[in-house]
């Protein structure tokens, strides 16, 4: 008996569909920059945020100094760190991610990324995105750009920003204003494959049940 119902276990496993994802989407960007600039002090710039929905996170960026109006990845000149953190109440938060973005990492918009191994985060719990500017590439912010668009569903409350080396977690917000910074990718779970996914574990329920009465 032991056997027969581990056999159709891994039939259902088979039978079972994956849960699929939507494209890949950036949390934020921007048509276009009117200003940027850098005054040779590195800072760490961090945003506080809670899904309204879970998320998958699989590419964490950092912006990317424009020229002629146009993004270009040749125009990074550094490394710049960027990492991001489960945030509890209260600190020490819990480091989920990071990587080191460079001007060989992936162009998209406004934003170079790093593909991470996806990290879920949980519609309602709350998060930090810190990235490093270092000390010789621009950046911009929120007032320094136009057409902005946020992406996620996620419900940002609040930015920080600190001099530093370090893309640490710091859950406090002294500043109004959102620095670019950096950035992260994302996908959701589609719901159709949920309600695939739902019905297959139906079947394998009812594969068990009858397995068990006969």
């Amino acid at each position: 008996m032991i056997k027969k119902i581990s056999g159709l276990f891994i039939l259902a496993a088979l039978l079972l569909p994956v849960a699929a994802k939507a494209d890949n989407i950036d949390a934020w960007d921007f048509k276009s920059v009117t200003a940027q600039g850098s005054n040779g002090k590195s800072y760490a710039y961090g945003v506080l945020f809670t899904p309204t929905q879970n998320i998958y996170v699989d590419e964490l960026g950092y912006y990317d100094p424009v020229g002629g109006g146009v993004s270009q990845p040749s125009l990074m000149t550094q490394s710049h760190s960027v990492s991001l953190y489960a945030v509890t109440t209260p600190a020490p938060s819990s480091w989920l991610a990071t990587t080191f973005v460079t001007s060989a990492s992936t162009l998209s918009g406004h934003f170079l990324y790093n593909a991470i191994t996806p990290v879920e985060l949980l519609a309602g719990d709350k998060y930090e995105l810190v990235g490093v500017s270092n000390t010789a590439d621009d950046y911009t912010y929120f007032s320094l750009v136009s057409g902005y668009t946020l992406n996620a569903p996620i419900d940002i409350t609040g930015y920080n920003y600190n001099t530093g080396l370090f893309a640490g977690y710091d859950g406090t917000s002294n500043a109004s204003i959102q620095y670019f910074g950096p950035d992260m990718g994302f996908e959701t779970p589609e719901p159709s494959s949920l309600l695939l996914l739902g019905s297959g574990l139906a079947r394998l329920a009812g594969l068990i049940k009858r397995k068990l009465m006969a």
